[in-house]
Parts: structure tokens; C-alpha cells; sequence
């Protein structure tokens, strides 16, 4: 950043990493497995438009759907999740000590703004997860996890 004269004020940093996409479709599913042999394959049938609720209990309206023992006629990826958002921060200060040693000084925050990003909700039809969500996206410290700050102090020589 351009400051000069003071050497409080000169050599800070400032970095900024902002990540959104949209939500991922997702494929609604029957537990029947009579026809293919294999559980949760089968889609159901569907009557009328699927409404989004957009609660965390209730993200779409799974009343509309009735599993079916054949195949239903709902579409493949009808569902869309929800969307991702993520903002990280650095704030740095180098300092000089001397001619050929200097200190650095940074402040790092993960999810600046502390946003929920959840995973995808249930998609078995009569399942007790089905239209909620279970779980965050990637809650072990990858892009999406709580807000999380860090404090570093290195020293370059």
C-alpha cells in the first residue's frame, strides 16, 4: 500500500481471496431397489413444480414426491442445493531491523464473514433426512469450514 514517512505506516499488505458458486444439482431418489437390484437408484414420480423452501429443515417441498415400485417420471439433477460462499483475508506488515534481516507480522482470517455453507440435503424420498441438511460443506478446516484467525511473526533473513 502507498504510504510514506512513517515507518508505522509504510510496507503493509493486503490480500483477499473471495470464492462463490452456485448450488449443485441434485439427483432425488427412491429406496426401491425391485427393479434395478440396486437401493436408492431409482427416481420417483413428481406432481406439480418443486418449490425451494430454503430452510436448514426443510430445503425443498418433499411432499410432492410418492416413491413409486417401476420408474417415476422425475427428471435426472431437478433439485438444486444451495450455494457456496467463502471469503478469506490476509493483512501483512514487514518491518526492516536491519540491512539484511526483517520481520513480518500477519493476520489471517478464514471466512471473514463466518457464512454457514451447507453440503447437500437428503435425497431418499421417506428417508427422516430426506429435503434436510445433515452437514456443512467440508467442516474440517477446508474452504467452507466456521471462521477461523490465525496470527503469524517470521522472521527473514
Amino acid at each position: 500500500m502507498p504510504f510514506h514517512g512513517n515507518w508505522f505506516l509504510r510496507d503493509w499488505q493486503l490480500a483477499m481471496v473471495m470464492q462463490a458458486q452456485s448450488g449443485n444439482p441434485r439427483n432425488i431418489v427412491t429406496s426401491n431397489s425391485t427393479v434395478t437390484g440396486v437401493a436408492n437408484t431409482l427416481r420417483p414420480d413428481v406432481r406439480g413444480r418443486i418449490p425451494i423452501v430454503g430452510s436448514v429443515d426443510r430445503w425443498f417441498d418433499t411432499s410432492v414426491f410418492s416413491p413409486v415400485v417401476g420408474f417415476g417420471n422425475l427428471g435426472r439433477n431437478v433439485v438444486v442445493g444451495p450455494a457456496f460462499h467463502n471469503t478469506d483475508v490476509s493483512i501483512i506488515k514487514n518491518t526492516k531491523l536491519r540491512e539484511r534481516i526483517r520481520v513480518q507480522f500477519r493476520v489471517e482470517v478464514f471466512d471473514l464473514f463466518n457464512h454457514a455453507n451447507f453440503g447437500q440435503p437428503g435425497n431418499v424420498v421417506g428417508a427422516p433426512g430426506f429435503g434436510r441438511f445433515t452437514s456443512t460443506r467440508f467442516p474440517t478446516g477446508e474452504s467452507g469450514s466456521s471462521r477461523q484467525m490465525q496470527l503469524d511473526i517470521k522472521l527473514i533473513v
